[in-house]
């Protein structure tokens, strides 16, 4: 397990032991160890096997003991006698946006609620109506969000799925195997509901997969043929397919791309006599070998479309024909990051360790913009704060002149479209970020001007995570898009990909319309800890998926281009 599932699974203990009601320090004691450990940056394994865990800070003995179990031992004795503890839907409830453990224990308790549809069946016969904090409107919403969350059965964020890929390939690494990912995991979607895996085939490859596959804790796998089909409770499920030598660039591009991706390259093929199949390339029937991908499009008469954009919408040939998918954003074209968290509203790291995480990995300048004062809830900013935290910025440029450090600030997006502070607070800022997070029920036109009069105000540098949704659990504001877009494109203010996980915020898939129309994207991790800024590889993806070139990215600028371009509009 590497540090992030480590993490997670500190946090599932912390709410199991919230939930049984049992020692609240205890579960505190987790919670913490879950942070401290999402913020380390060596390997716990590493740390369990020095001794030196229980060194780190929030980190006890027995909490270590855990972890050393965990890591060293395949010992889960701990999670699974919580879990069996637990109603057996506990784990899904806990989606339900509104339903916290006290409201989830009440249930529990009064109403023997213990899974998503034991809660619509009591929505449904009225039994949540007499219970103390539900109102009408209140069940109104908890009832299409638990049906929201029924509709997300089966389906996994893209850091889950990926995790658990790494997991099946590292495995198999260890063997000698060489495995490669395909379907959804290559292309990179935001949501995914399986992983495949393509296993070049060798003398001892079917005696040495089985002999992963029982490594692994709590996998349960069949063969059929060349394949082999692994489940496991709590994570997507797995296709590994053993493919020979000659066939495997073939199997590659063939359950790489989607349905509508092939189709149109079939299309293509027979205007020119050439067939894909899983096993071969053929061209006028006869067999074409192929070395790489880029020989069967360029049998096409194309150049190789990268597996990120294989998504049959139609616009990546054209934009492959002109030769524009060749300089699609990459990681080496990111030379800064904005929006980062510290400690001074809710994130977990302290600035100047916020500040070595991002020069440590190379970035050549961070933006910190931390909550402002109307985000109460996550600690926001007062006037006062903020002065502060620029002072401490400025010196921190002088401690560190390899990396410049931004000040600015995530300000909300009040309901009727201001933004805290006034002008001359946010003039004095390198960048300002206008976000919404509250008053998110309002209706499609009201929220649709209220985000356009944000885009308008002369303070604005870029709209954060404009949809608002958070995949797999909440959907995103009724809005027009379009229009919002338009004004963006129109005064110059760029537009956030959120690249946590479970934003990805803008949609890829409004992205290409809006860089057509001259409007600009930053890509930025939602840091709260140093580890957060690792999030950056989801974003670089989904700009990739939109078509996104360096020109049209804030983060490929260098420091004094990009403050030029957030300020612009302040002169």
């Amino acid at each position: 397990m590497d540090n992030a599932a480590l993490a997670e699974a500190l946090l599932e203990v912390a709410e199991a032991l919230d939930f049984l009601d049992e020692n609240p320090f205890r579960a505190r004691a987790y919670r913490k160890a879950a942070h401290a450990v999402a913020d380390l940056r060596e390997p716990v394994r590493e740390l369990v096997e020095s001794g030196e865990i229980n060194h780190v800070r929030d980190i006890g003995p027995s909490i270590g003991a855990a972890l050393k179990a965990w890591v060293l031992e395949g010992d889960f004795s701990l999670l699974s006698d919580l879990r069996a503890r637990l109603p057996h839907g506990h784990a899904e409830l806990l989606k339900v946006p509104g339903l916290g453990t006290r409201k989830l224990r009440m249930l529990h308790r009064d109403l023997g609620i213990s899974g998503i549809e034991d809660l619509l069946a009591a929505i449904e016969e009225g039994r949540l109506a007499p219970v103390k904090g539900f109102t009408e409107k209140g069940i109104a919403r908890l009832r299409q969000a638990a049906l929201d969350v029924l509709g997300y059965r089966g389906w996994f964020l893209m850091d889950a799925a990926w995790g658990w890929m790494d997991t099946m390939i590292t495995s198999l690494r260890n063997a000698g195997l060489e495995a490669v990912p395909t379907g959804v995991c290559r292309r990179g979607m935001e949501v995914m509901d399986r992983v495949e895996l393509l296993c070049r085939e060798d003398r001892d490859t079917y005696d040495i997969i089985p002999t992963c596959l029982d490594g692994i804790q709590g996998v349960r796998w069949v063969r059929n043929g060349r394949e082999y089909a692994l489940t496991h409770p709590d994570r997507p499920p797995v296709t590994i397919r053993v493919e020979p030598p000659e066939s495997l660039i073939p199997a590659l591009f063939v359950t790489t791309g989607s349905g509508g991706h092939l189709e149109q390259v079939s299309a293509r093929g027979r205007a020119c006599g050439v067939e894909v199949t899983p096993g071969a390339v053929l061209r006028d029937s006869r067999t074409v070998m192929v070395s790489d991908e880029a020989e069967i499009y360029a049998l096409l008469g194309m150049p190789l479309l990268p597996p990120e954009i294989r998504e049959g919408r139609g616009i990546e040939w054209d934009r492959a024909a002109s030769g524009r998918v060749q300089r699609l954003i990459s990681a080496d074209d990111i030379r800064g990051v904005l929006h980062i968290h510290t400690t001074m509203s809710d994130g977990r790291t302290p600035l100047a360790d916020m500040v070595q995480a991002a020069r440590d990995r190379g970035y050549e300048w961070v933006g910190i913009s931390d909550h402002s004062r109307s985000a109460y809830y996550a600690g926001g900013l007062s006037v006062k704060d903020l002065r502060r935290q620029q002072e401490e910025i400025a010196r921190l440029n002088d401690r560190f002149p390899d990396i410049a450090i931004l000040s600015g600030i995530e300000s909300e997006i009040l309901p009727d479209g201001s933004l805290d502070y006034g002008e001359t607070v946010l003039k004095g800022l390198d960048f300002v970020f206008a976000s919404i997070h509250s008053h998110m029920n309002m209706e499609g036109p009201a929220m649709t001007e209220r985000i356009i009069k944000a885009i308008r105000n002369p303070c604005t540098s870029v709209i954060g995570h404009p949809t608002g949704r958070l995949l797999l659990s909440r959907r995103p504001y009724a809005l027009d898009m379009e229009a919002i877009l338009e004004e963006a494109a129109r005064c110059g203010v760029a537009v956030e990909l959120n690249a946590h996980p479970m934003r990805l915020d803008i949609d890829w898939r409004l992205v290409p319309g809006f860089v057509e129309r001259g409007g600009r994207i930053v890509i930025t991790p939602d840091a709260h800890t140093a580890a957060g800024l690792d999030c950056m590889r989801y974003g670089i993806v989904m700009a990739r998926k939109g078509l996104v070139e360096p020109g049209a990215c804030l983060n490929a600028l260098d420091a004094d281009h990009v403050k030029e371009a957030l300020r612009a509009r302040w002169s």
